[in-house]
C-alpha cells in the first residue's frame, strides 16, 4: 500500500456525512469488535497546564491490517492565546509493513464517531415517534449531535438547545437555521432546562 497525503479538515468534512457513517458503524461495529485491541490510554501530564495522551488501537484481523493511533494534546491556558485548548491527529498504519498511511484531524473525527455512536444507540433505544429533540450543550460536538440525532429519527420537528451561556444556544440556532437542510424541523433556544427535558423525547447531552 501506498502512502497518501493527509487530508485537510475540510477535505474530511466533505467526505464524511452523518447518516451513511452510523450505517457503517452500525455493520461493522459487532464482526469487527472482537478482532480490535485498544488498550488503556497513555496519560502524561507535560506541565501543570498541559498533558499528552495517546490512544493506540489494532486490528489482529488479516483482512483488516491497521494500527492506529490518536495523538492528543491539552493546554488548559490557551484560552488566553484564543486558541483551542485540545488538539488531536489520528495516524493509521499498515500492520503488516508497518508502513504510515495517512494522518488527520483527530478533532473532527471524534466529533464525528461519537455523535454517529450516540445516534446509532439512539435508534435502538429512543421512540421510533420521537418528536422532540433537546440538545444539553452548545459546543462543537452539539452540532454533529443534533445532525446525527435527526439521521435516525425522522420524526423530530422540534429542537431545543439548552446551554448554561444562553448566548451560544442562540447562536447554534441560529447557524443551524441558516445551514438549512432540516426541512420541517423548527430550532430554539431553550431558556429552562428543566422545561426542556420534560418535554424531551429523546435528550442529548455533550457538556464539560
Amino acid at each position: 500500500m501506498a502512502a497518501v497525503n493527509p487530508p485537510s479538515t475540510a477535505t474530511l468534512h466533505s467526505l464524511v456525512t452523518h447518516k451513511p457513517l452510523i450505517r457503517h458503524l452500525e455493520s461493522t461495529l459487532p464482526p469487527l469488535s472482537t478482532a480490535i485491541q485498544s488498550p488503556l490510554r497513555h496519560a502524561h501530564q507535560i506541565t501543570p497546564n498541559s498533558s499528552f495522551l495517546l490512544m493506540p488501537s489494532w486490528s489482529t484481523s488479516p483482512h483488516l491490517p491497521y494500527i492506529g493511533t490518536k495523538l492528543v494534546t491539552h493546554n488548559s491556558g490557551n484560552s488566553a492565546l484564543n486558541l483551542p485548548g485540545v488538539h488531536a491527529i489520528f495516524v493509521l498504519f499498515n500492520s503488516a509493513t508497518g508502513q504510515p498511511l495517512a494522518s488527520m484531524d483527530a478533532t473532527a473525527l471524534t466529533l464525528y464517531r461519537t455523535a454517529c455512536v450516540s445516534a446509532l444507540a439512539s435508534s435502538y433505544l429512543s421512540r421510533e415517534d420521537a418528536e422532540i429533540l433537546v440538545m444539553v450543550g452548545a459546543g462543537a460536538l452539539a452540532p454533529h449531535l443534533i445532525k446525527a440525532h435527526l439521521a435516525v429519527r425522522s420524526n423530530v420537528k422540534r429542537v431545543l438547545v439548552w446551554n448554561r451561556t444562553v448566548e451560544k444556544a442562540r447562536d447554534l440556532v441560529d447557524w443551524l437555521r441558516e445551514g438549512g437542510g432540516f426541512e420541517g424541523v423548527r430550532f430554539e433556544a431553550s431558556e429552562c432546562l428543566q422545561a426542556a427535558v420534560r418535554i424531551g423525547d429523546v435528550i442529548s447531552c455533550a457538556t464539560n
